[in-house]
């Protein structure tokens, strides 16, 4: 990473370190992402904005983590997938579902496959998804407001996969324990 600095309370402007002390408050440490982000108030508060309304969803907290998850793994970031399979364990979704989300397999619970194949076909056709697959969002029981909510999802986790890609994000000690690695990686070693 160049020249981009992990922020503190301390560290950190008026309006950013207001932020992360409370990041601090409610999740007990401040998460290397939003410390990088809080180089700029702006970013950070539309960052903390975006992912307030989206955990003010109306998927359940479980739901949110396979959305997060998937376009962690579609977009290859080592950092969120690591991060997000930790708030899914703290969440008690099974280590078998996490470890499916993780390979980018189908899962034994329907609509979260419903969810995760969303996301991903959104990301791939960089939005442009066929009819079929908005109605096989909507017979699996999910909403036109739930449709929104998931591309809000997408677009929130998408800031910190670019971010934590382009500028290669360490991992927090709470994240380590699920490091993951790229399947393109993976693919560059094989070749």
């Amino acid at each position: 990473m160049t020249n981009f600095d992990y922020h503190t309370p301390e560290t950190a402007s008026d309006v950013a370190a207001s932020i992360l002390s409370n990041i601090q408050d409610n999740v007990g440490f401040i998460p290397n992402i939003f410390a990088l982000v809080a180089e700029s108030e702006c970013a950070l508060q539309g960052l903390v904005a975006l992912n307030s309304a989206f955990n003010a969803s109306s998927f359940s907290a479980q739901e949110q983590q396979i959305i997060l998850l998937a376009t962690s793994t579609t977009n290859e970031c080592v950092y969120c997938v690591a991060g997000h399979t930790a708030f899914s364990q703290n969440l008690d979704i099974s280590n078998k579902i996490i470890k499916d989300m993780r390979d980018q397999q189908p899962t034994e619970i329907e609509s979260f496959n419903v969810l995760a194949n969303t996301v991903r076909q959104l990301i791939q056709g960089k939005g442009r998804v066929s009819s079929e697959l908005i109605k096989h969002f909507f017979n699996a029981g999910f909403s036109k407001a739930q449709f929104l909510e998931l591309v809000m999802g997408i677009c929130v986790k998408t800031f910190t996969n670019y971010v934590s890609n382009s500028l290669s994000v360490e991992l927090d000690d709470a994240f380590k324990p699920y490091t993951w690695q790229r399947p393109s990686d993976t693919r560059q070693q094989v070749a």
